[in-house]
């Protein structure tokens, strides 16, 4: 068992109500299948989340990326504040500026020009990282192509999505999520320790895997919450805040959240890839999906502007909700 010996007190990190009904409510979608783009597009319009498979991941690079990152994270912890660079590196319980807590560590890292900015991290573990997100990426740009066409996007203009996360211009961000089990009396029955509050992604996409342990759960659109079943052998998709203004409501960015594993149990490892526009792109309802008469639900901004209002709010805030037109 890997423990965490930071200032903050497991006191101090709120307890959520656990999730017991079936994970049949997400959506399984297979890359390969000849319908994946209405499948996908089914999935982003009724849940903004989905299970991929057949994704062309090879395994031994999830499996290497695992088993160094759980090597790193079993360090001395004034080991792995040596990689720490707020706001990027290694960080523990503190999510953010803003006061938000959980029971987790964390290395959250900068994809750029097709390459890792994690200097202080052991080379092993850099490497394995470059590879995998190298992998995960391309998976990313497929979804966002097959959801262009699930959206009825002509042929000719499909890659308007994938271009906005094309490397060497986009903001793409690499996270590994350590949860440790929590000793935690208060954490039982219908209660557990927040691992990673609930929030949406404020980016375009986001792709997800996590070892066997679970503790992910999504928000279903009537508001009830559902465990995600973990599988190792699959790949997660969340729909996040900039595709939902860019489909102009048509894809729902998810809320979501992790319960950390209780005393006893084994530690939960998740690593989700980001994929963010540049900086000056207009993040606006795509001229290629708007309708005759059809009006915009958002006002017009850049990935710019929408960052740094999200990373000035609490995790769980209505991020979107200053950028929202009013109803005519």
């Amino acid at each position: 068992m890997v423990a965490i010996t930071v200032p903050i007190s497991v006191d101090a990190i709120p307890l959520v109500k656990c999730a017991h009904a079936a994970a049949a409510a997400v959506p399984s979608v297979d890359l390969s299948a000849p319908g994946a783009a209405a499948a996908v597009a089914d999935a982003c319009r009724g849940v903004g989340f989905f299970r991929a498979t057949n994704h062309g991941v090879p395994a031994a690079l999830a499996d290497a990326l695992e088993e160094r990152a759980a090597a790193f994270f079993a360090l001395p912890h004034k080991d792995k504040l040596e990689a720490s660079a707020r706001p990027l590196g290694y960080g523990s319980k503190s999510i953010g500026c803003n006061g938000d807590v959980g029971w987790l560590e964390y290395i959250l890292l900068s994809v750029g020009s097709g390459s890792v900015a994690a200097a202080s991290l052991p080379a092993s573990l850099r490497a394995a990282l470059e590879e995998y997100t190298d992998a995960v990426r391309e998976v990313g740009a497929r979804v966002l192509e097959l959801m262009a066409d699930g959206l009825g996007v002509a042929e000719e203009h499909r890659g308007v999505l994938r271009r906005m996360v094309a490397p060497d211009e986009a903001d793409e961000m690499v996270r590994v999520n350590h949860y440790p089990p929590c000793p935690c009396p208060l954490a039982a029955g219908q209660r557990g320790v927040t691992g990673f509050g609930e929030h949406t992604d404020p980016q375009i996409i986001s792709v997800l895997r996590s070892n066997r342990i679970g503790g992910l759960q999504i928000m279903l659109p009537d508001g009830r919450w559902v465990p995600v079943a973990p599988d190792p052998d699959s790949l997660f998709v969340n729909v996040g805040d900039s595709l939902q203004v860019l489909t102009n409501g048509r894809f729902q960015s998810v809320k979501h959240r992790v319960v950390a594993p209780a005393e006893g149990q084994q530690s939960r490892l998740s690593v989700i890839y980001f994929g963010g526009p540049a900086p000056a792109q207009r993040i606006a309802p795509l001229p290629e999906l708007m309708r005759e008469g059809e009006r915009s639900l958002y006002r017009d901004f850049t990935w710019a502007e929408y960052k740094k209002a999200a990373y000035k709010s609490r995790l769980g805030d209505h991020r979107l909700g200053p950028f929202e037109l009013p109803a005519a």
